[in-house]
């Protein structure tokens, strides 16, 4: 799930300080909203897939009381997790295959993932097998809000969230086809720009931080360019599976 141009782009970042509260916009307070109008309480079950360094995972089990297990197809993240919190319940494997039974979890948590994924349907199919009737889906990202543009992004040649940004009436569409209902559809494009500010304090600049992460392999200039184009935001999508009793659907969105 974290592939790059050499070094993961995620194993890469990890140890920086605007990746300490997770490699992913928005930290634990994001997490807690999407927990909170999933309706998951303590004693739930919930797989975190993409969990990298397992800080989801430890936020859930010591602060809400779930029982989380996080997966990882990184497993330099996943001992970076184990090295912080030994007891942390994190598991190497790949999102389109979950090594889990039927019905298996309350919720599944997907946090900037499938951006980094070719191919939702097999994940988001996964991801429907695993959870009991009632289950919720729980998935915040990235997506172009001109989706004229997202080909500029799909261009560039490092792999990253960006790259993967997902074009947001399809990805329902897609949601849907999996076996899901939207419960609501959330825009909180105001933690991206927080998570820029972080690397701009890190790095100096988004110039440099794209230009040390891609090995200069492309011209911070371009990337540029598409962001500018594409227009990046980030959301919070809530879905139950069909046949389940469903809230009326809500969507927000900037």
């Amino acid at each position: 799930m974290k592939t790059a141009v050499h070094r993961p782009l995620f194993e890469r970042i990890a140890d920086q300080p605007f990746a300490r509260g997770g490699i992913r916009p928005g930290d634990v307070d994001l997490t807690r909203r999407a927990i909170g109008l999933a309706q998951l309480n303590a004693g739930c079950r919930v797989l975190d897939v993409g969990c990298g360094t397992g800080v989801t995972v430890e936020h859930l089990v010591c602060e809400s009381k779930i029982r989380a297990v996080g997966i990882d197809l990184s497993a330099a993240l996943l001992a970076q997790g184990k090295a912080r919190e030994p007891a942390l319940p994190l598991t190497l494997g790949h999102a389109e295959a979950l090594p889990f039974p039927d019905g298996s979890f309350d919720g599944v948590l997907l946090e900037c993932t499938l951006s980094l994924i070719k191919g939702h349907e097999p994940v988001l199919s996964e991801c429907n097998r695993v959870l009991k009737p009632l289950g919720a889906i729980l998935i915040t990202d990235l997506y172009s809000r001109n989706g004229g543009a997202i080909d500029k992004l799909r261009s560039l040649p490092v792999d990253s969230c960006l790259k993967g940004a997902i074009d947001a009436d399809r990805f329902v569409d897609q949601c849907s086809l999996a076996g899901f209902g939207t419960v609501c559809w959330e825009d909180h494009s105001e933690v991206l720009r927080d998570f820029a500010f972080g690397i701009i304090w890190t790095y100096g600049s988004l110039d440099r931080f794209w230009g040390e992460v891609a090995d200069n392999c492309v011209h911070p200039v371009e990337i540029r360019d598409a962001i500018q184009a594409a227009r990046p935001g980030y959301f919070l999508y809530v879905g139950a599976k069909v046949g389940d009793r469903l809230p009326a659907p809500t969507r927000s969105r900037q």
